[in-house]
């Protein structure tokens, strides 16, 4: 068995989902937060975000492994476990255009101070709080000694503190931005890079407000796309997602709720429809317009309703897509820290794929449990904060009603 063989991750996936509906059978907190999340108007996304994350575990697994055998980082010859990584980064950019341009279409209006607010408890703490291990993994590796100065040291934390939106990368730009130590991208598999894309995104929605009118909005998207396509440049390829996101707004409200949209034959067209992608297309999916316009199509049919018979409503799926951000911040740190102490002992370097595959299953239940608790005791109690920063909920209400308050666009 090769390591990019497919059936690890069929299991490894089957292991991840049992051990999530394990955490939610015996935490009466999540069990709360499954059932608020029945009043999600888009519930199927929050499961869908679970899958993802789990996703970008299995792309970046395999990435490590091949890390060990070749001594560079670089994405994987596999096409199913590349787009099992830039796919679901694809779909995370969807579902941010989504959310956000359908409470646009519902009410364009703009509260700059509480979306900022908003935006700034849902994304930063769980980031900064990796960030921290980050920081404590450097000065560990580093035996507590500072390789640079004491201002670049603090303005690499800076870049970092920023979510990488400017870099100090080393002489060779390996995995940017660096830390007192090279390649320090490594430690969580440079993931700090899409929430570059992200808070880029907010910084420019309020000024799209204009384009909410289905015309105008048709304007900007051929606009854009036209340009993404007559040039090489990567940010703009990568708004592609985004975009795509923002027009399945219009036509997931134009669709309504009709029955058909669950049906258990749409179910298995999406699921195919996702299996051939990465049969028919070679990556980088991110910046290959077909690909995107094929993950588009399914994505219109999951965000209007369609459940892929249950499996995105089941409680471990919610409870996987509950903790999606958490998963996606800090799975790379498991990887990094449980694979280097295992090569201490035992090298990886030659190491039988199924030996490796059973590490990495230890990693993917560590990672979805410490992804709980860092949701339960990080995540979550900044997002019951008003968007005012003022004030918070009183903890006799949270003690009599322990339902996690989920931001509706995200």
């Amino acid at each position: 068995m090769t390591i990019t063989s497919i059936f690890p991750a069929i299991g490894l996936g089957i292991l991840l989902f049992w051990g999530a509906n394990l955490i939610v059978d015996r935490s009466s907190f999540y069990q709360a937060a499954i059932q608020s999340s029945e009043k999600a108007q888009f519930k199927t996304l929050d499961g869908l975000r679970g899958f993802l994350a789990l996703g970008v575990f299995l792309h970046h697994a395999v990435i490590n492994y091949q890390y060990f055998q070749i001594g560079t980082w670089q994405t994987t010859p596999s096409n199913v476990y590349a787009f099992l990584g830039q796919g679901a980064v694809a779909f995370f950019f969807m579902i941010t255009g989504f959310l956000f341009w359908s409470k646009m279409i519902a009410k364009p209006s703009f509260n700059l101070k509480d979306f900022y607010a908003k935006r700034a408890l849902r994304v930063l703490p769980a980031y900064w709080f990796s960030l921290v291990l980050i920081i404590l993994i450097v000065l560990i590796l580093s035996q507590f000694s500072l390789k640079v100065s004491l201002a670049r040291f603090l303005m690499q934390i800076g870049s970092w503190v920023v979510c990488g939106v400017y870099g100090f990368s080393n002489t060779n730009k390996e995995l940017f931005p660096d830390l007192n130590y090279s390649s320090v991208g490594l430690i969580n598999a440079s993931v700090q890079w899409t929430l570059t894309y992200e808070l880029q995104f907010y910084l420019v929605l309020p000024l799209l407000v204009w384009f909410v009118k289905p015309w105008r909005f048709l304007g900007l998207f051929l606009g854009l796309l036209t340009c993404s396509l007559i040039t090489p440049y990567v940010p703009l390829l990568t708004v592609r997602g985004f975009l795509f996101g923002m027009a399945a707004a219009y036509l997931v409200k134009r669709l309504g709720s009709k029955q058909w949209l669950s049906g258990g034959w749409l179910s298995l067209c999406i699921l195919l429809l996702l299996a051939a992608i990465p049969l028919l297309i070679a990556p980088p999916y991110i910046e290959n317009m077909k690909a995107i316009v094929l993950i588009f199509c399914a994505f219109v049919f999951i965000a209007s309703g369609n459940d892929l018979f249950g499996l995105l409503t089941a409680p471990a799926s919610r409870y996987l897509g509950t903790i999606s951000y958490s998963v996606y911040l800090l799975h790379g740190i498991v990887l990094f820290c449980v694979l280097r102490l295992v090569n201490l002992v035992y090298p990886i370097q030659g190491m039988n794929p199924i030996y490796f595959w059973m590490m990495a299953s230890v990693c993917g239940l560590l990672v979805i449990a410490l992804s709980g608790i860092s949701y339960r005791y990080v995540e979550y109690p900044f997002l019951r904060l008003k968007p005012s920063m003022k004030r918070v909920e009183k903890p006799e209400l949270a003690r009599t009603s322990p339902v996690p308050v989920k931001s509706k666009d995200g």
